[in-house]
């Protein structure tokens, strides 16, 4: 069974208590690259709107990677290379 800790992120003027079963490798990238993405988003925005805003560019890219899985994924899909002869 995984350990569930509790473990603090900052964002923006924030920090958030969450509870998780990553690991603290896997964790801090996670945090490190939600605080990038958080960071990237116009900070005149309010906290609020810009965690809204990351929340939604992580959904909008996270349904691209399913629809190229998905593709990649069908029986009929040939990836096309300039090596093929």
């Amino acid at each position: 069974m995984e350990q569930v800790r509790e473990a603090r992120v900052t964002l923006g003027s924030r920090t958030y208590l969450l509870r998780t079963a990553l690991d603290e490798k896997e964790f801090a990238q996670l945090v490190e690259f939600s605080q990038s993405l958080f960071n990237s988003i116009d900070s005149t925005s309010d906290q609020e709107r810009r965690l809204l805003l990351g929340w939604m560019h992580m959904a909008y890219k996270l349904m691209q990677i399913e629809k190229k899985l998905g593709k990649a994924l069908e029986p009929s899909y040939l990836p096309i290379s300039e090596d093929v002869e």
